[in-house]
C-alpha cells in the first residue's frame, strides 16, 4: 500500500534537508582542518625566523666583541709605545728589552691587522669604500 503523497513528500524534503547539512557540515570540518593547518605553518614560520634572527645576533654580537678586543690590544699596544717612546725620546737612551717587546708586539699586531675589519654589513658601513 502506498503512503499518502504529501508525506511522501515531506520525508523526501527533510532527506534533502538532512543531506544539504552534513555536506554543509563536512565541509566546515574540512574548511577548519585547513585552518588550523595554515595556523601551524604560520606559528612554524614565525619560530624558525625568530630562531634564525637569534643566531644571526648572537654570531654579529660575538664578531663585535672579539673585533672589540683586537681593537683593544691594538690600542693598548700603540698606547704603550707612545709612552715608552715619549719617556725615551732623547737619541742617547738606548732601547731596552721591554721597549723592544713593545714594539715587537707592535709589529705583531700590524701583521694580523687583516683580522680585524668592521662586523657591519658594507651598507651600514660609515666608509664609502667599504661598498
Amino acid at each position: 500500500m502506498l503512503s499518502n503523497p504529501y508525506v511522501l513528500l515531506v520525508q523526501l524534503i527533510g532527506l534533502l534537508i538532512a543531506i544539504y547539512g552534513a555536506y554543509e557540515y563536512g565541509y566546515s570540518r574540512a574548511e577548519d582542518a585547513v585552518s588550523a593547518r595554515i595556523a601551524t605553518a604560520q606559528v612554524e614560520a614565525i619560530d624558525r625566523a625568530n630562531r634564525d634572527t637569534e643566531a644571526a645576533t648572537a654570531l654579529a654580537v660575538a664578531q663585535a666583541k672579539a673585533e672589540a678586543v683586537q681593537r683593544l690590544a691594538a690600542t693598548t699596544i700603540r698606547l704603550k709605545g707612545e709612552r715608552d717612546a715619549a719617556i725615551k725620546a732623547r737619541p742617547e737612551c738606548g732601547r731596552d728589552a721591554g721597549s723592544l717587546q713593545l714594539l715587537q708586539s707592535a709589529i705583531d699586531l700590524a701583521n694580523d691587522s687583516t683580522t680585524i675589519r668592521s662586523s657591519l654589513p658594507p651598507e651600514l658601513s660609515a666608509t664609502p669604500n667599504a661598498r
